[in-house]
């Protein structure tokens, strides 16, 4: 009978600070600021993420690991504390820079027809 390979998880969790506007382009200003209050600051406003990555695998038989923690930490770095850490979410994140508003008036739209 073949053994089952054995399955484990590691995890690693940021912490990382960022601003975003809550604006929707179909509105006007006035129904903005009306609407997303404080948060429509046209400077933004901030927030503090916490991000937890978790990594399943089979544990490598001769090293013991899913995946090295030092690995998934320079990949964390790379794609999440590098491209966001102290970033304007609308300004500097090109995928951000239509998603998030979409996102906003796709919920304020939904919330307005009950």
């Amino acid at each position: 009978m073949r053994e089952r390979p054995r399955v484990t998880e590691i995890a690693r969790t940021a912490s990382f600070s960022a601003c975003h506007r809550l604006h929707c382009n179909s509105l006007t200003e006035e129904e903005n600021k009306r609407i997303f209050g404080k948060c429509n600051n046209p400077n933004g406003h901030g927030h503090n993420y916490r991000v937890i990555v978790t990594v399943r695998g089979e544990i490598n038989p001769v090293t013991g690991m899913v995946m090295n923690l030092t690995d998934l930490k320079k990949h964390m770095e790379e794609a999440i504390m590098i491209p966001l850490d102290h970033k304007n979410l609308d300004r500097d994140v090109p995928f951000f820079k239509t998603v998030v508003r979409r996102i906003h008036c796709l919920e304020l739209s939904s919330t307005q027809g009950r």
